[in-house]
């Protein structure tokens, strides 16, 4: 029952991993397309806005 569990977790952990990816290039595609910024620097700001917004989130969309 354990090793299910475990293996249930790391299959999301997985998904959500490989999700990020296209959600960020979701994010910097207009951005680097209308050379608003560098491309390093679309990803870098990015990953740092999504950082921040796991911290700074309640969770009240993701539970409701």
């Amino acid at each position: 029952m354990v090793a299910l569990l475990l293996l249930a977790l790391g299959l999301v952990f997985f998904f959500e991993f490989i999700n990020g990816f296209h959600d960020t290039a979701n994010a910097v595609a207009t951005v680097i397309y209308t050379h608003s910024l560098p491309p390093h620097m679309a990803v870098v700001w990015s990953g740092l806005c999504n950082f921040l917004g796991v911290l700074v989130s309640s969770g009240a969309v993701a539970f409701g």
